[in-house]
């Protein structure tokens, strides 16, 4: 089970966990933007055509779906973030039909219980809404990310590029002559670590939000 770690300023920098948390954050984006457009086409497409009974299997292929999407959250939440949510298995519908019923009655009967078993329990509606919410989790999470990253860049690689065109503009500040650029540089060097804690405490919140959507309450 992950514990948000008490780490020096300087050694979340060499922690391995704060660059699987950054691959994560920037994952946000493209699964987010997967999960959203698989949703919404299946349920409108499956509701759409409901009436002629071809959206009924078009709406049980997105609940399948989903519900392997969200396998694959859990997964990918318990690798990279360090995370502890259990495998969740299929409700137990073992209890067979009747003995008398024909084949094609058994395998119907079968079919419903596991479909009202699914329908009824509460990981399918999290999971569900889990999955739309990695879409603007995603967004935010890889703009910050995306961000963070590239002003402490900018920063600390000031002294490459102070003397491109008319120098780096900040506000009123025209930065033109190396000792400016060095100057940011030197502010760049305390923003890695302020950006690294940061990207570590959203990853950190992300991950406790999957545990709550994904797994079992106890």
């Amino acid at each position: 089970m992950s514990e948000l770690k008490r780490v020096s300023l300087i050694g979340v920098v060499a922690d391995p966990q704060s660059y699987l948390n950054i691959i994560y954050l920037l994952l946000g984006l493209p699964l987010g933007i997967a999960y959203f457009v698989f949703l919404v086409t299946g349920v409108s497409v499956g509701f759409g055509l409901v009436v002629i009974w071809v959206g009924v299997p078009i709406l049980a292929l997105v609940l399948l779906g989903s519900w392997a999407l969200c396998q694959f959250e859990r997964v990918l939440t318990n690798t990279l973030l360090n995370e502890d949510i259990p495998r969740v298995e299929r409700l137990d519908t073992s209890s067979k039909p009747e003995a008398s019923l024909g084949a094609e009655e058994r395998l119907f009967i079968g079919t419903w219980r596991r479909l009202k078993a699914h329908l009824s329990d509460r990981l399918t509606w999290t999971g569900i809404f889990y999955l739309l919410l990695r879409f603007p989790l995603g967004i935010g999470s890889f703009v910050m990310a995306v961000v963070l990253i590239s002003v402490t860049a900018s920063l600390l690689g000031a002294p490459a590029y102070y003397w491109v065109d008319e120098g780096i503009e900040l506000g009123i500040w025209q930065v033109d002559v190396l000792w400016e650029a060095l100057l940011l540089t030197l502010a760049g060097i305390p923003a890695i670590f302020v950006a690294f804690h940061l990207m570590n405490g959203t990853a950190f919140l992300s991950g406790r939000l999957a545990r709550v959507m994904l797994g079992k309450m106890h």
